[in-house]
């Protein structure tokens, strides 16, 4: 769980910085995210289709945010 320490810590310091909690909010709603989709997405990879035209769900997230 490195990739998640990291978030966590990054967004720690920041709410402390801005006395904020959404940006600790959304890292977990993120990880929630990535570990009920992580058995789909290792049959999705077990599969071996193709992904390479993918869209990142990081910059869906910000799009939405900017509407």
């Amino acid at each position: 769980m490195p990739a998640f320490e990291q978030e966590w810590a990054a967004a720690l310091k920041e709410s402390r910085r801005t006395f904020s909690l959404g940006e600790l909010y959304e890292v977990l709603q993120d990880w929630q995210g990535r570990l009920a989709h992580a058995p789909a997405v290792d049959a999705f990879v077990v599969s071996g289709y193709h992904d390479s035209e993918a869209v990142d769900m990081a910059e869906l997230r910000a799009r939405r945010k900017r509407r």
